[in-house]
């Protein structure tokens, strides 16, 4: 865990609540649909400065403060100040005090499910008029799926993809030759991994030593594996749940079988924090396992030279269905009107071709713009490591994350479930059904609400 920078000076409180209480009686420089209105100005040769809160910690925290530092120097208008939490859900728990308290920092980042959150309360700063008055803005740039997240109801866009991730596979080169499997062939649906896995498993006196895959034990990555049997998390009209259809019951009891019967895969859980993801790729580093299911963001601690990489399978002759998801950069509605606008100068930057390929290959995440493919130095990354360059193609075909519109009761339903389905090997009809009936009364409760 990071250290949690969260002390704010006495002046810096005073400073806020004057501006706030300003602009009670000012005129705004917003119009409703986002749009600085003309005769804004902070002053000759003043610099405006406003905080950025994160969640962020190790390469991730290190390579933000490297970009903010780069955007302070770039410039001499803006000072951004970083301000860090222990994780995304401390984020979010703070900025609702901070907007209660109407002392909220100017530009925050949240992952879909917060942002969301916030944004059906209206604590979110409308962004399409500084978009369009950024002329080299070119939102057409951006991934269409990653622009989707921070786009409301209305239509507006209210939050800027920062970086994204998806969950390819990994497996090692020597382990697959050995076995004599084709990984190409092997990879393309998890019914053809799971005969593959069985000659990739290592047994010694009747014991399993080494195994076929390790399906990494996050329940998006389940979902994903429904996803590709055919099964949604809801109804199209949103209304039910819809995680105990036959197609979620197939693919989860057919990994309950592999994993606990045929013992043919395996999976870590437990332990502190991110213990289970680093022991998986320990496994497979160290030749326990033949291959595992893991994020972009793994690509930097991994050995090329030991595994290699290939997009998510399809379940039996169905294509696969992956999720992509985005870290979202969003602007304070409350915030003060030039440090809105400061904000937004500097989340642009952050997802500007050069900075966010810059971003992509000191953290192995992947880029939110297609012109950073076209970027020298990522696409010099990409012919060094391959792996991104699968990850995009596997951007090009992935789907949304399911974004939890009951505050997450519906997610840890999914995940009870895994845990019932994989931990205590609960066949996974009867896990799926008792779940869901969780999952159905936060749903109801959600839209009785609305």
């Amino acid at each position: 865990m990071m250290e949690n920078n969260r002390t704010y000076s006495t002046f810096k409180k005073f400073i806020c609540v004057i501006l706030a209480a300003g602009m009670i009686i000012s005129t705004s420089a917003c119009n409703s649909n986002g749009s600085p209105q003309k005769g804004t100005d902070t002053g000759e040769g003043s610099k405006i400065e406003i905080e950025y809160w994160y969640g962020l910690g190790g390469t991730l925290g290190k390579e933000m403060d490297n970009i903010i530092n780069d955007f302070n120097a770039s410039q001499d208008r803006i000072i951004v100040k970083g301000v860090k939490q222990a994780d995304y859900t401390e984020t979010s728990k703070l900025l609702q005090a901070a907007i209660a308290s109407n002392q909220p920092p100017a530009a925050v980042l949240m992952p879909p499910e917060y942002t969301n959150k916030f944004m059906k309360k209206k604590a979110l700063q409308n962004l399409d008029g500084y978009i369009e008055q950024k002329k080299d803005f070119n939102k057409d740039d951006f991934i269409p799926v990653l622009l989707n997240y921070g786009s409301g109801s209305d239509g507006h866009i209210y939050a800027l993809p920062a970086y994204a991730t998806t969950h390819i596979l990994y497996y090692r080169k020597d382990s697959f030759k050995k076995a004599g499997v084709d990984p190409n062939k092997a990879l393309e649906s998890w019914q053809s991994l799971a005969e593959a896995s069985k000659k990739l498993s290592v047994k010694k006196n009747g014991e399993t030593v080494s195994y076929g895959w390790d399906p990494m034990y996050e329940s998006v990555h389940f979902i994903d594996i429904a996803r590709a049997a055919g099964g949604q998390v809801l109804s199209n009209d949103q209304k039910t749940v819809t995680f105990d259809s036959p197609e979620w019951v197939e693919s989860w009891e057919a990994m309950r079988k592999w994993i606990n019967q045929d013992h043919v895969m395996k999976f870590n859980f437990g332990g502190e924090g991110w213990e289970f993801w680093y022991k998986t790729m320990d496994d497979v580093l160290q030749g326990r396992t033949a291959g595992y299911t893991g994020s972009t963001a793994d690509i930097s601690d991994l050995d090329f030279n030991i595994v290699d990489s290939h997009i998510q399978p399809g379940w039996k002759d169905k294509p696969a269905k992956p999720y992509i998801d985005a870290v979202m950069s969003s602007v304070l509605a409350t915030a003060p009107e030039e440090e809105k606008a400061a904000a937004f100068e500097w989340i642009s930057y952050l997802s500007g071709t050069q900075e966010n390929s810059k971003f992509s290959i000191n953290t192995g995440y992947l880029p939110v713009r297609s012109s950073c493919r076209e970027d020298k130095q990522f696409k010099a990354y990409v012919d060094r490591v391959p792996a991104m360059g699968v990850a995009l193609d596997q951007a090009s075909i992935a789907i949304p994350l399911f974004v939890d519109v009951t505050g997450g009761k519906i997610s840890q339903a999914i995940k009870d479930a895994l845990d019932l389905v994989l931990i205590e090997n609960v066949p996974a009809k009867e896990a799926l059904t008792r779940e869901k009936k969780i999952a159905q009364a936060a749903l109801d409760e959600y839209w009785a609400a609305k």
